[in-house]
Formats: structure tokens, sequence, C-alpha cells
């Protein structure tokens, strides 16, 4: 019994003994953590206070984590930051945003979020005129220099690879001295800040091909790469697609179409009676066509065209001299913007040509053309022409003479 006794008293001497070595140790240990934080709060400078926090406090209970504001009421909208977005071009899409947006903090100042600057130092962007750069018929990519670059240097870069697209390109340059705006040319001095290319998507050879759209976006690239620019790259396939969408629509109102004047008794129809009606109608020569302008002042907008056909070679100039055995009257009905009342006025003028000089009003069949088939003429150039008008593509537009070229 005794020697069971002592065993006991041993066991409790040990288990003190451990009890007091844990409490040492994590008595050791939490003097070691308070020392290495004062050590550290020594070396580190104090906290600047989150002022994205400094003007709501959270309500008592509430959790936050470290280094992230609590979330806003439903009213405090202007405290949640928006981050910005950025548009890809595409040709149903005409106003591009060519300059940073900004995010709106809870105190109403703003800051822009690309230059990181205040924002009254931010130039004011110029978008680019829609007539040379048109995000509805073309694939249109904008780069912002960190400095002006010389044009002459700018068009060194890229003539070589840009020579092989095989559609048309406008280049379009920022003036670094107007903050205009310009077209740019192979030999132009000064230098631009911003430089605007577009590729036309669309015309009446067809769709852009994916070859040239690639060749196209990646030489952009490596332009803005080489000079140190800012450019956002599109989405060649959806560019593609929509490409080929309008390439469709265009296709479904592209109307060309033609009268004649045929001999009526005798095998020929004497010039020298068409001229004056040529003179008095205000056409003017273009190449073998005379043109009928839109409007009396002969503007760049044409209206209808008639070319001569004769027994004889003579060119257009010698149409006194001629044998006439044809005349052609023609209208490019997408690129005529009062479509009805321009083909009302050539009918007009053809038809008296036929009656001066003793001809037949024929339709493209060299039918006689009666009045009911006018008249289905008139309503269906109508019905393209509004279909257009919706699209956003309208008749005799800027727009419309690149699509229809």
């Amino acid at each position: 019994m005794g020697r069971g006794g002592n065993m006991s008293d041993l066991q409790i001497a040990l288990i003190a003994l451990g009890v007091a070595l844990v409490v040492a140790v994590w008595l050791y240990n939490l003097w070691q953590e308070k020392q290495q934080r004062r050590r550290a709060e020594q070396l580190l400078p104090k906290s600047a206070p989150d002022v994205l926090m400094a003007d709501r406090q959270p309500p008592p209970g509430e959790k936050t984590e470290p280094g992230f504001a609590a979330p806003a009421d439903e009213e405090d909208e202007a405290a949640v930051t928006t981050l910005p977005t950025i548009r890809e071009p595409g040709y149903m899409d005409a106003d591009l945003p060519l300059e940073p947006e900004t995010q709106a903090l809870g105190g109403g100042s703003e800051v822009d979020l690309l230059l990181d600057i205040e924002e009254e130092q931010v130039p004011h962007q110029v978008p680019v005129p829609e007539e040379w750069g048109d995000g509805r018929a073309d694939c249109l990519m904008h780069i912002e220099f960190v400095a002006p670059v010389p044009v002459n240097v700018l068009w060194e870069e890229h003539k070589d690879w840009s020579a092989h697209i095989d559609k048309p390109i406008q280049w379009l340059g920022l003036d670094a001295q107007t903050g205009h705006w310009r077209s740019l040319q192979a030999h132009d001095a000064g230098r631009v800040s911003e430089l605007a290319a577009a590729l036309q998507l669309v015309d009446r050879q067809g769709v852009v091909s994916a070859e040239t759209l690639a060749a196209f976006i990646d030489g952009i690239a490596r332009l803005a790469q080489r000079f140190v620019g800012q450019v956002q790259t599109p989405d060649a396939a959806a560019l593609l697609v929509r490409a080929r969408e309008l390439d469709a629509f265009c296709a479904s109102v592209d109307l060309q179409l033609s009268v004649h004047v045929l001999p009526g008794k005798t095998p020929h129809m004497p010039g020298a009676a068409l001229k004056p009606l040529i003179d008095a109608a205000g056409l003017k020569l273009e190449g073998e066509r005379f043109v009928a302008f839109e409007t009396d002042d002969g503007d760049d907008s044409e209206a209808y065209s008639l070319i001569c056909r004769s027994a004889t070679n003579f060119p257009a100039d010698r149409v006194a001299d001629m044998a006439l055995i044809d005349l052609i009257f023609s209208i490019d009905v997408p690129r005529v913007a009062q479509g009805t009342q321009t083909f009302d006025r050539m009918i007009a003028f053809a038809g008296g040509c036929a009656a001066a000089l003793h001809g037949q009003l024929s339709d493209a069949h060299r039918k006689a053309l009666t009045d009911a088939t006018v008249s289905v003429i008139r309503g269906r150039i109508e019905e393209l022409q509004h279909r257009m008008a919706e699209r956003g593509i309208a008749p005799g537009s800027l727009r419309a003479l690149r699509l229809f070229s």
C-alpha cells in the first residue's frame, strides 16, 4: 500500500510540472508576438484613411473585411464605382466612343480610368466625321498615341501591307496643332496625335474577305505597337457576320434600271435634233455619258445618265453628227436621294426625246413602255428606298454612295 501511495504522489507532481511548462511556453510566445508587432509598427508609416469609407461608418454589429468598403445602401448609389466598357465597332454602331470613360465617386468628382489624371486635364475628344469613317459600313480602328507621330513616318510604316488590301481604306488623323480630323495622304506634312483607319466592309464587289479583314486588324495593331499607341482590337468573327448580313441586305435593294428610246419608222434618229435637248436639260458630258444632276447647280449628286449609241464611231462630244440607233437612260436607285421624283424626271425627259426624234420609248426588253409599267417601276423604287431608310442607309447619302460603289 505504501508503495502504491508514493507512486500516486509522483504522478501528480509530474502532471503539475507539465501544466506549468505549457503555460510558460504560451506566455513566452505571447510576449514574442507583442515584441514583433511593436517593431513592425515602428518601421512602417501609419496608413492613410480610406476615402471610400470616410463618408460612411458601418452600423454597429456589421462586419467588414479588411481593405474593402462596406456595401452601400440602395439610396447611396453614388458610392458604387462603375468600371468602363469599350464597345467594339460594328457596321450598325455609328457613334463609336472615342473618349475614355470615367468613374463616378461618392463625392461627385470624376477620375479618368485610363490616364489617371484630373478630368479638366483631359483634352476634348473630337469624334471621327461620319463621311470619312463610318461605324456601319467600315471596320473602324482608332489609335491614341502617347506622343504625336509624323504623318509621313506613319505612311511609310503601313504602305507595304495596306497596298495589298482589296477594299477601300480611309486614313484619318487628328492634327496635333489644329485639333481637327483630316484625311491623310502619302505626302502630308505635320503630326497626328490620333489615327483612325476605316476599312470598308461591303461594296458592289461583295463582302470583305476574312483574310483581308485579318490583315487590316493586324496591321493597325502593329502600328499602335510601333508608335506606342492605345488601340481596341475588334472581334473579326463578329465583324464578318455583320458584314455578310449587310452585303445580303444591300444586294436585296440594289436596283439599276434603264429605259430606251429606239428609232420609230426610220433606221436612225438625228443627233442634230438631240443636242439642243441635252443642252436645255442641263446634262453635262462625263466621259462617254451625259449626266443629269439632282440639283440645277450641277453638284456632285448624279440623278440619271444618258448614253448615245450610233451607227458611226463618233465620240460623245460629237453627238450632233451621230446617226442614233439607241438612247439609254439609266438611274442608280440606291445612289439618288429622291428616287421616285428623279425617275419621273428621267421618264419625262426620255419621252420628250422620243417625241422630238420620232422614236419609241421602250423598256429594258425593248418593248413599248406603257403607263402601267412606269407605275409599277415607280412603286418598286419607293419600296426599296423605304427599306434602305429603315435600315439606316439613307438613299443618296455618303453611306449609300460608298456601299453601292
